[in-house]
């Protein structure tokens, strides 16, 4: 049954189900969670128990998956059913008031085939200021039969009065079992990279299904040829890196694979378990390296790091910030062999 593609999020489950097994659905909700761990899918699945054809006999309300209506739910073609989500391919993704306006003329008539209209709104916080003062009107005297759904990362960037009127449904990442459990049986990874992924993640496990491992390990790999780069009486190479490093089209990544190689550093110099490491194949150079480090001079680099994430936010000159990272990196740790 579809809600078993569901994994974890047992309480906004709990409460979806009851609902509809007490058939005291509200007029409004609010999935709210970080990105990537099941918010969407658990609206069209929502949707889809209160629209389904031929719903399976069973003392937990759900849907067949495989009726008509169903089918059109999950393609975005059902009828009483309409996905708004912002224009994607802008550089600033927005929910505009012509949107809302689509949602008024959707959910003003009665349903044609259900007992519900529903509206899902993915990203809800891409609302613009007219946009969601324009929808406030709608949520504030619904139809009898509408059921909105808002799907959101960033809930407090929601109008208050938005968020007051609709039943908060939050989620949490997946364990760490329920998140190797779900890439094990639905993308056979062996289990040292979904520890890999889990990490990378948060145990976001859609997150994780767009990731490629192989891609990832390559990224992260960087960090310990850093570590094996001249030491900056020759800083030639440093600067090299620096000039590359700045051009690359994705700079969020680069932060990210010298964070968690900092982090990996800096639990090992201070004796944590193995199992706590994202570097598992890199352990052996991790403490090497650690051997002649400072714990509180990783602590320093990851702070350099951190103001280097905001240099491209903030103007500032990104190839000279590298250099001065990247300089500072190597005075802190000596090359290996």
């Amino acid at each position: 049954m579809p809600f078993a593609d569901i994994i974890g999020h047992d309480g906004p489950k709990r409460k979806i189900r009851t609902a509809l097994g007490r058939q005291t659905i509200g007029h409004a909700y609010l999935f709210s969670g970080d990105e990537g761990i099941g918010k969407r899918l658990m609206a069209v699945r929502f949707a889809q128990a209160l629209s389904c054809d031929t719903p399976p006999a069973s003392s937990q309300p759900d849907s067949c998956g495989e009726c008509r209506a169903c089918r059109q739910v999950a393609t975005g073609t059902y009828p009483d059913a309409l996905m708004i989500q912002p224009e994607r391919e802008k550089a600033n993704p927005q929910i505009k008031i012509d949107q809302v306006r689509e949602i008024e003329r959707h959910m003003i008539y009665r349903p044609l085939f259900s007992s519900h209209k529903i509206c899902i709104i993915d990203d809800a916080d891409r609302l613009t200021t007219n946009a969601a003062n324009a929808f406030l009107k709608t949520l504030e005297d619904p139809p009898d039969h509408s059921v909105f759904i808002l799907v959101t990362s960033q809930p407090f960037r929601l109008l208050a009065t938005v968020r007051s009127r609709c039943l908060t449904l939050k989620f949490s990442p997946a364990t760490s079992m329920q998140f190797e459990g779900a890439l094990a049986l639905k993308r056979a990874v062996a289990s040292d990279d979904a520890k890999f992924l889990a990490q990378i993640s948060g145990n976001r496990i859609g997150v994780a299904f767009g990731m490629d491992t192989a891609q990832l390990r390559s990224q992260h790999d960087h960090f310990f040829q850093l570590c094996r780069d001249r030491p900056p009486a020759n800083p030639t190479t440093i600067l090299e890196r620096a000039e590359d490093l700045s051009k690359t089209k994705r700079f969020p990544d680069v932060i990210e694979w010298l964070a968690h190689g900092l982090r990996d550093l800096l639990l090992v110099s201070i004796g944590a378990e193995r199992d706590l490491l994202l570097h598992q194949k890199n352990v052996e150079t991790l403490h090497h390296v650690a051997e002649s480090v400072d714990p509180a001079h990783v602590v320093e680099l990851a702070e350099r790091l951190h103001a280097l994430e905001r240099a491209p936010r903030q103007n500032l000159n990104l190839q000279l910030a590298l250099e001065n990272f990247l300089l500072r990196f190597h005075q802190v740790i000596r090359r290996v062999a």
